[in-house]
């Protein structure tokens, strides 16, 4: 056996088979993968599983979600990609007019940013964003020096634990002691998973809640965490509602990633969000779906959100959906009715 056969098995044999696990997989609630039976050996495609880590974060004894990412790197062959070995990222970085458009001005180092890869490869403009946000309420802020992929997707599994571990720590050690913040809850997860101290940009926000700008008009807004910020939700409805949003209570949920479970998931987190003008989200990936999404509602990071209140809206025009907050029609809800609430496949 391989490192990796060795660690999916060491895990699963960890596991108690309490069965927790499943009700809470937001892939098993669309006729996906059972991360339960995954663990006890009845299963073997994990195809359909999103990735999402939330058999791990409700399992107390073994990490499923350690195995998934195992069983994916197998079944697919995966290896460290070459994006990586040339620039740290775990993708390509794509052409963009952001990247020669948009004045990034750093102005200390009250605090560090750590983009992740989805933001510096697909949508480099949410880290204007959160820069803008990170001054509005009265920090400094310079990028991560030589910041780059926290080492979670499952191309890194055939790494030994200590080479990623020591890759993650020299990273971090760029930030010199300082805040450093992460735009992605996965880049969140993972520093933390590895002993390293950072702050989500949700909770960067409410900590400095009684510092953010207000909308001179109330308007409503569904939010869309994503799994990894799932837990962060309360603080992220304190943030839009100090901002004077009205947050219309919608259920939350996955947006399913790349796999094919995606579409019928996506449908169903738009229509739970249709009492709102607009989705806010706080995922990197769930923003690329949702602005991605043909006929979807017009959907904003959060810390866009928060620049905008500042007066803010230069990265508005990069977005697929278009985001117009001068025409009324913009305001209006996209459903009046009542919307039934059921996030399937959530903890939270």
């Amino acid at each position: 056996m391989g490192m990796i056969e060795d660690e999916i098995a060491r895990l699963m044999q960890k596991c108690i088979s309490c069965g927790k696990c499943t009700p809470y997989c937001p892939s098993h609630k669309y006729g996906g993968v059972d991360p339960h039976e995954i663990m006890i050996g009845g299963e073997d495609d994990v195809s359909k599983c999103i990735l999402c880590g939330t058999c791990s974060q409700v399992c107390r004894r073994s990490d499923p979600f350690t195995v998934m990412r195992d069983l994916k790197a197998l079944a697919n062959n995966l290896h460290v990609s070459d994006a990586y070995k040339q620039t740290g990222l775990a993708m390509p970085q794509a052409d963009h007019p952001s990247r020669t458009e948009l004045e990034y001005e750093w102005n200390g180092d009250d605090t560090y940013i750590m983009p992740g890869c989805v933001v510096k490869c697909k949508a480099p403009y949410l880290e204007y964003a959160a820069l803008t946000a990170v001054k509005t309420v009265g920090k400094t802020c310079s990028e991560l020096k030589d910041s780059g992929c926290c080492m979670r997707p499952p191309q890194f599994r055939e790494m030994a634990g200590t080479d990623r571990h020591d890759a993650v720590v020299k990273m971090v050690a760029n930030a010199q002691g300082k805040e450093l913040i992460t735009l992605c809850g996965g880049c969140t997860d993972a520093l933390v998973s590895e002993g390293q101290k950072t702050t989500n940009m949700i909770e960067f926000l409410y900590n400095n809640i009684d510092k953010l700008p207000k909308f001179d008009r109330k308007f409503k807004v569904a939010l869309e965490p994503g799994c990894s910020c799932m837990p962060l939700k309360k603080n992220m409805i304190a943030i839009v509602e100090a901002l004077g949003c009205e947050f219309v209570d919608n259920g939350m949920g996955c947006c399913g990633k790349d796999t094919e479970l995606a579409e019928t998931m996506m449908a169903d987190r738009e229509k739970e969000c249709g009492n709102g003008c607009m989705i806010i989200v706080a995922c990197p990936k769930c923003f690329t779906k949702y602005d991605a999404q043909t006929d979807g509602m017009p959907v904003l990071f959060l810390s866009e959100l928060v620049a905008w209140a500042a007066g803010h809206t230069e990265t508005f025009k990069y977005h697929n959906i278009p985001i117009e907050p001068d025409k009324e029609e913009f305001y209006k809800p996209r459903f009046e009715g009542f919307i039934p609430k059921e996030s399937k496949g959530m903890r939270w």
